[in-house]
C-alpha cells in the first residue's frame, strides 16, 4: 500500500497493537450478545481484523525482512505471531462469507476463536520485547492518516463481503441453517456437557421448588417463532411450542432466575425477563430430539444458544446478582 512507505516499523506496531485489541474485545462481545445492539459491534469487528490485512504490507516492509535476518529464538516466535494473525483472519473471513464452515463438529468460527486465544501470549510476548516501543509522540497526522487508510481499505472490503453473502446471515455473524425443519438442525454441546439418557417418563421438572409434571406442560404451549443462534456460526429459526416462565412463576420475589440443566450446566437470569423466558417441549408440532434438550429445554429469544439451557430439570428463584457468573461457562 502507498502509506507503507512513509510509516514507520513504530507507527505500524501502534496500528497493528490497536487493531488487535479492538478485534479482540468486538469478537468477544460478539460471540457473547445476540440482542440488536451486537450488530455494530459485530462491524467493528470485522473492520478491525481486515485492518489487520491492510496493514500487513507496511509490516512486512518496515519489520518482518529486518527480523528474518537476524538469527535467534525470537524470529520463529515472530513467524509464528505472523502466520497465526493471518490464519485468524482469512478463517474469519472464510467463515463470514460461507465459504468454509468448517470439518464435522468443529466450525470454522471455533477454529477463528481458538486461534485467536492462541494469539493472546504471543501479542503481549510482542510488545514487551520490542526495542522501540510506540510512544504517545507517535500518534501523529501520519498515524491518523495511515488508521484511518486501513479502515477505510477495510470498509471497502467488509462491503464486498456482504454483498457477495446475501441476507442469510444474522447479524452476529451466523449462518442459517434448517429453518423450521428441526430434523435437520444441528446438534451441538457446549464444552464438556453430555446429552443424558433419562426417558421422558422418568424425568423430573421443579419450578420454584415445585414439581411439574411434563404432561400440565404440553397442556399448556403455545407457538412461538425464535431464533437460535449458535456460537459455532450458525442460526436456525423453529416454531418452539412453550410455556412462559412468568405463567409458571406469577410471583417473583427474588432478582434471579437460575435455570439447571440436568447435566449440571447452569445459567442465571433477570427476573425481570421471566415474561421473556420459556419452556419448550416440542418444535413445529413435533416433540424435542434428545440432542435438542428433550424433554423440555429454554427457549431465550435474543440470547446465543449457549444461554438457552438444555435438558431443564429446574428453574428456581434466588438472590444472587444475575450478571455474578462467567460470561462464557466452563461445565
Amino acid at each position: 500500500m502507498i502509506f507503507s512507505k512513509w510509516l514507520t516499523p513504530r507507527r505500524v506496531d501502534l496500528l497493528l497493537g490497536v487493531a488487535v485489541t479492538v478485534a479482540a474485545v468486538t469478537g468477544l462481545t460478539s460471540w457473547a450478545v445476540g440482542t440488536g445492539w451486537a450488530r455494530w459491534v459485530t462491524v467493528i469487528h470485522a473492520l478491525a481484523g481486515l485492518s489487520l490485512l491492510a496493514l500487513a504490507p507496511a509490516k512486512l516492509r518496515g519489520s518482518v525482512r529486518t527480523g528474518l535476518k537476524r538469527r535467534r529464538v525470537t524470529r520463529w516466535l515472530s513467524m509464528l505471531l505472523g502466520a497465526l494473525v493471518t490464519a485468524t483472519v482469512v478463517i474469519g473471513v472464510l467463515h463470514a462469507t460461507g465459504l468454509w464452515h468448517g470439518v464435522g463438529y468443529w466450525s470454522a468460527l471455533w477454529t477463528h476463536v481458538l486461534l485467536a486465544a492462541l494469539l493472546a501470549p504471543l501479542v503481549v510476548w510482542h510488545i514487551v520485547s520490542r526495542p522501540g516501543r510506540p510512544r504517545v509522540t507517535d500518534l501523529d497526522r501520519r498515524t491518523l492518516v495511515g488508521g484511518g487508510v486501513a479502515v477505510a481499505a477495510a470498509g471497502i472490503a467488509y462491503g464486498i463481503q456482504q454483498l457477495a453473502v446475501g441476507d442469510n446471515r444474522r447479524f452476529t455473524g451466523s449462518h442459517e441453517i434448517a429453518s423450521f425443519n428441526p430434523s435437520e438442525m444441528p446438534t451441538t454441546m457446549w464444552l464438556n456437557d453430555r446429552s443424558p439418557r433419562v426417558p421422558a417418563s422418568d424425568w423430573a421438572l421443579t419450578v420454584a421448588g415445585n414439581p411439574v409434571a411434563l404432561e400440565a406442560l404440553h397442556e399448556k404451549t403455545r407457538p412461538l417463532e425464535a431464533d437460535l443462534d449458535c456460537t459455532g456460526g450458525w442460526w436456525s429459526r423453529q416454531s418452539w411450542d412453550v410455556v412462559p416462565l412468568a405463567e409458571l412463576m406469577p410471583r417473583l420475589d427474588r432478582p434471579t432466575l437460575e435455570v439447571t440443566s440436568l447435566t449440571g450446566y447452569s445459567r442465571l437470569f433477570p427476573a425481570r425477563d421471566a415474561a421473556n423466558l420459556y419452556l419448550a417441549v416440542g418444535y413445529n408440532g413435533e416433540p424435542l430430539r434428545r440432542g435438542h434438550g428433550a424433554p423440555v429445554r429454554l427457549v431465550a429469544p435474543g440470547r446465543r444458544g449457549f444461554w438457552w439451557v438444555k435438558w431443564v430439570s429446574q428453574v428456581e428463584a434466588i438472590n444472587r446478582p444475575w450478571w455474578l457468573q462467567l460470561p462464557f461457562p466452563l461445565e
